[in-house]
């Protein structure tokens, strides 16, 4: 073998091993090269909750990973409809807009709320308190401008929102916490839930419509949301699916008082094929795990930060998520939508509380790095 051979040889089998020594892991390739809804597009769209910049933020990771989009405050009642009959689309407008070049499907949140509602809706200028049928009419004149205003850009709707209480009781005005009164019930009763629905279906025949709803692995709300979505059905009303909202945490509570000690996978599971038996539609509508155990007092010194992540609580998240979407995948016959409720680790509701924990609840970092949640998600 002559000397230009024998060098051409090693620096070919150097090549080979450099490539093979320099290849990342699965783990640390390019964002673009591993996506989440190339790998779930067979199982159901996955999306992400955006606000207003977080949309703008993080992009790169919406356009990559996410196949659907949901606004957090964007479309609520307080948001469109400040003032009556005043509406104001601008920023939902951006957004609608930026999903659909994109190609993602488009929640609404929400239609009908207890919270996030003006009181001008159900008490008039001198504080008296309006009839069922002007509530009626402003809910419908309401939903008449907002859904026709997205009609055929909108894919899902959450027309009614939290409806029930935790103790699976419906959710009047007479609650003791003024941010847990529901004036819509106060006003109109128990069918404001139908008139919603009704109203939301004849402004766009062709949008899907969903009842959203939290805690639904607590037996007793379990229960109460599946009697309240086969009423509404033996009712005509048209409703497509159930949202499960879906805000847990890595470790279920110990404490059988606290409604995270319900948070077994079978719980959930349980949920998603009794509403299925309905014939709806389920969703999963707010996706979020977060770092701490629900029911237990954290001092500040025991708050993390993103540099203080244990290992083993970062590998518990992950193994969280494996084991529900591994649960998600083998019912995805009853699930069209997994939609996280924020997208990465710097942008989540569970950082905004007045005791100023930070929480890390999301599959990408603050940096918007994959983390051990994305691979375990993503092993299969």
């Amino acid at each position: 073998m002559s000397k230009f051979i024998k060098l051409a040889s090693l620096l070919a089998l150097s090549a080979i091993s450099a490539c093979s020594q320099q290849q990342p892991s699965a783990s640390n390739q390019p964002l673009k090269q591993q996506s989440l809804k190339q790998k779930y597009q067979d199982y159901f769209y996955v999306g992400a909750a955006a606000d207003q910049n977080s949309y703008i933020d993080h992009a790169e990771l919406l356009k990559t990973h996410f196949s659907s989009m949901t606004t957090e405050n964007e479309m609520k009642f307080e948001s469109l409809e400040p003032s009556q009959n005043q509406f104001d689309f601008a920023l939902a407008d951006k957004m609608v807009a930026f999903a659909k070049s994109n190609q993602m499907q488009m929640r609404g949140h929400a239609l009908v709320w207890h919270r996030q509602t003006p009181q001008w809706v159900f008490f008039d200028e001198t504080d008296n308190k309006r009839s069922k049928d002007q509530v009626l009419a402003i809910m419908k004149n309401h939903i008449d401008n907002v859904v026709g205003h997205f009609k055929g850009k909108v894919d899902y709707w959450d027309v009614v929102n939290e409806a029930i209480m935790d103790d699976g009781s419906m959710r009047t005005e007479n609650e003791s916490a003024d941010d847990q009164k529901s004036w819509w019930y106060g006003t109109i009763g128990k069918d404001y839930i139908a008139a919603a629905f009704h109203y939301a279906h004849a402004a766009d025949p062709n949008a899907k419509l969903y009842y959203n709803d939290y805690y639904n692995y607590i037996p007793a709300r379990q229960q109460a949301i599946y009697d309240l979505l086969k009423s509404l059905l033996e009712q005509g009303v048209p409703i497509d699916g159930v949202g499960l909202q879906a805000h847990l945490n890595t470790i279920p509570s110990d404490d059988p008082n606290h409604q995270s000690y319900y948070q077994s996978i079978e719980n959930l599971e349980k949920a998603i094929q009794l509403y299925a038996s309905l014939g709806l539609d389920v969703q999963i509508t707010e996706l979020d795990v977060s770092l701490y155990i629900g029911g237990h007092k954290y001092e500040k010194s025991d708050f993390y930060t993103a540099d203080t992540i244990p290992a083993e609580l970062d590998e518990k998240q992950a193994q969280r998520y494996a084991d529900l979407f591994a649960m998600f995948r083998r019912n995805s016959q009853h699930i069209s939508n997994v939609t996280f409720w924020g997208i990465a680790d710097d942008n989540t509701w569970l950082s905004e509380f007045d005791s100023g924990r930070e929480d890390f609840p999301m599959l990408f970092d603050v940096k918007h790095q994959p983390k051990s949640a994305f691979n375990a998600v993503m092993d299969f």
